[in-house]
């Protein structure tokens, strides 16, 4: 009897151990749960890092008048990080270079996106300021979009029954240009300039589509516009700045400061174009009342590959008093 007690403890104690090494088994895997998401999460703060890095250098880009660039470096973004805040911010950014070589409907639709998405975010009020600003301009070059739209398919509609109809081909060409379907508007103008070739004076087209000799033609966009842009201007002085300071003047207990005594200008130099540019100077002038010049200063900056930035700093003391410095100046040449 005793012996049968005995063996229904150890065998109750079997089960209870049993139990335990089944709940601890069950219990570390989730004890190392943290162990193996940081890594994943220590990635995800790199990316979206990396993500804020690339949206604040597309910010500088549009300042200096890179949009052409920008713009696919944005796109992205938002590609590769579409649930980041970064991505949000790219999208303001993407609309206000859409606006800037105006693509008006490109860049009202990414500000509503951002609006629709983050209502609550850091650019929503800037963007629902835009999309008021930008609807009314719009609007007054030309009117609402929906009645662009009725013209545009009034006009189809009669090149369609009068394919010979020059004139509504002409107003059609216009319009289609006016609400970005360039590629449309450069068929229907090349249709044209083909039957009526006296049509290739028009100071307006001209603007619009360049023909080449061979029959060939390049349209000549808010982008393309842009590119040539660049090219003719690819040096341009970015994120310019200026501050006053002093020196300090003895050592220790009777050391005190002098006061403001020289004047600081800071920038850089960015080749936005895709050769190299060679000599690259900055002259940085600083003027006083009534523009006379206080003084100027070169900064050799040498060769700058395509896309390098590369930062000056300017220092000037020479003048009456320093309250008298009213502005400044920061001119960039170089060589091909």
């Amino acid at each position: 009897m005793q012996r049968a007690q005995t063996t229904a403890k150890i065998l109750v104690m079997v089960s209870l151990v049993g139990f335990v090494v089944q709940l601890v088994g069950c219990t570390t895997p989730s004890s190392n749960v943290p162990m193996t998401a940081t890594p994943v999460t220590k990635n995800r703060v790199l990316e979206e890092g990396s993500a804020d890095k690339q949206v604040e250098e597309a910010r500088r880009m549009i300042e200096a008048g890179d949009y052409n660039i920008v713009i696919p470096r944005l796109l992205q973004v938002i590609q590769k990080y579409p649930y980041s805040d970064a991505s949000m911010d790219a999208r303001y950014w993407l609309a206000v270079a859409y606006y800037n070589i105006k693509s008006y409907r490109d860049a009202i639709n990414l500000f509503e996106e951002y609006l629709h998405e983050s209502p609550h975010g850091r650019y929503a009020e800037e963007c629902a300021q835009r999309i008021a600003d930008l609807r009314k301009e719009y609007t007054d070059e030309f009117g609402s979009p929906d009645q662009l739209d009725a013209s545009i398919t009034v006009l189809w509609n009669t090149v369609k029954e009068e394919p010979a109809n020059y004139k509504a081909k002409w107003e059609l060409a216009d319009l289609l240009w006016k609400r970005g379907d360039y590629d449309m508007a450069g068929e229907l103008y090349a249709n044209i300039i083909e039957k009526y070739p006296t049509y290739a004076t028009d100071v307006r087209l001209k603007e619009r589509i360049e023909f080449k000799p061979d029959g060939s033609y390049t349209l000549l966009t808010p982008e393309e516009r842009q590119k040539r842009s660049i090219v003719e201007e690819p040096l341009v002085i970015t994120n310019l700045n200026d501050f006053r300071g002093g020196t300090d003047v003895g050592a220790g207990e009777r050391s005190y400061y002098r006061g403001q005594d020289f004047y600081v200008v800071t920038g850089q130099a960015h080749n936005r174009g895709d050769s190299v540019l060679y000599g690259v100077q900055v002259n940085v002038t600083v003027y006083g009342f009534g523009n006379m010049i206080y003084d100027t200063s070169t900064v050799n900056i040498g060769r700058l590959n395509p896309g390098e930035a590369r930062a000056f700093v300017v220092r000037f003391s020479i003048f009456d008093d320093i309250e008298n410095v009213t502005r400044y100046e920061a001119i960039g040449t170089f060589q091909r």
